[in-house]
């Protein structure tokens, strides 16, 4: 058992419009409100035994009143809903939340989720939509649902605890294609519950500032970025920097129209020339910063301190994370960029031209032609952010924290 106890979230969040009419779609004319609170309660008994088993756990269970959401034309995303749980438990100061909703949502790879647990961020989204098949009797199903519902808030759970999938159908951590798949998990294993009982104070991150002060919450933040290395390395390597930049088109498109008109420029040869290292550098570094900072700040979530202004471990944590993740990134681009110039270089660009173009310095030596391909790699980075900053923010978000989805 740790030490000391984790507090543990379960909000239940109702969107389902009431109605009388016996469907599918809302419960055969129940009251959704009151069912998904019901749901709820019931399943937490079981998942309360099992849970509470080994951990030093607190589970408290609320309801959200906050104002509702409003779904797109794809219907109700995930990640709106991992907003919310961020700024709860945020101000309620819980270490993970479980959010149970009564509405379908919709998935970035597939038809709906059942749940995404979002592990850089310690919230996990349930939908209890689809926990049973619309053509089945659903008052006669309530069983069936808490169970299907108990099972999938323990798996979400595992997954937040950052416990590995398991090849094992009968295991809480399977992998699930299916609602009925649920039926089959019933356990986990004694090394699962010795790797929770090793994850939770390290996974929890919810120590909070102590001050409001701006010198206060700084060493705050650098001292938990640092003891945090390897959990934010670890989540910025799972967002997939690779598969970030294939998902941001109209970056790379405003990058190329901009470097592929400097290379036929004599000025930019010239300046390639001429360069120290030293000045090269420093704009390249400049470039990667201010570049960050814009990416970070158009797909970031929203990350708030409490009504004392006091900043959460896990706030710092998912930041840094995905700053680390979009400045890999950045590199990727950055060395995209540099391979596509330097084959212009080398491929396209004619030779007479690379002498005779720059004023007093060879520009057709090896050095030269670096410092071109870098100089141009680092304002296809910066001039590409502005233009990138318009992409899809739901779909770069969905890399970012919805790799897992269920």
């Amino acid at each position: 058992m740790t030490n000391r106890t984790i507090a543990l979230g379960i909000m239940k969040l109702s969107l389902a419009e009431r109605t009388d009419d016996a469907n599918a779609n809302d419960l055969a004319g129940l009251n959704t409100s009151d069912t998904v609170d019901t749901l709820t309660e019931a399943a937490m008994v079981k998942f309360n035994q099992v849970i509470q088993d080994r951990l030093n756990i607190e589970v408290a269970s609320f309801s959200f009143t906050g104002p509702g959401l409003t779904p797109d034309e794809n219907g109700y995303h995930a990640l709106d809903f991992v907003q919310i749980g961020i700024n709860e438990k945020t101000e309620r100061k819980l270490a993970f939340l479980l959010v149970i909703t009564d509405v379908e949502i919709a998935a970035a790879s597939m038809s709906y989720l059942l749940a995404l647990p979002s592990q850089l961020t310690n919230v996990a989204v349930i939908s209890t939509r689809r926990l049973v098949d619309s053509s089945e009797d659903m008052r006669s199903q309530t069983a069936l649902r808490t169970e299907r519902l108990t099972t999938l808030m323990l798996h979400c759970f595992g997954r937040l605890l950052n416990l590995d999938y398991a090849t094992d159908a009968s295991n809480y951590l399977a992998r699930v294609q299916a609602a009925d798949e649920l039926d089959a998990m019933q356990h986990f294993t004694e090394a699962q519950h010795q790797q929770m009982v090793k994850n939770l104070p390290r996974e929890a991150n919810d120590r909070y500032s102590q001050s409001s002060k701006k010198g206060s919450k700084l060493a705050f933040i650098v001292h938990h970025i640092l003891s945090n290395l390897p959990r934010i390395l670890r989540g910025a390597i799972r967002a997939n920097p690779l598969l970030i930049t294939t998902k941001l088109p109209t970056m790379i498109a405003a990058a190329l129209s901009v470097i592929i008109v400097l290379i036929f420029g004599g000025e930019t040869w010239d300046f390639a020339a001429s360069v120290s290292y030293a000045q090269l550098a420093v704009f390249v570094l400049t470039s990667f910063l201010a570049a960050s900072f814009v990416l970070y700040r158009a797909f970031s979530f929203r990350l708030i301190s409490t009504r004392r202004g006091q900043t959460s471990e896990s706030s710092v944590v998912t930041a840094a994370a995905t700053y680390l993740a979009l400045m890999l990134t950045l590199i990727c681009l950055f060395f995209m960029f540099g391979v596509l110039m330097y084959g212009v270089v080398v491929f396209v660009f004619p030779d007479p031209l690379m002498s005779t173009w720059t004023s007093d310095k060879d520009g057709a030596t090896l050095g030269a032609h670096m410092r071109l391909v870098v100089f141009l790699a680092s304002v296809g980075v910066l001039s590409g952010s502005l233009g990138g900053s318009a992409d899809s923010r739901s779909v770069v978000r969905n890399v970012l924290f919805a790799a897992d989805e269920t």
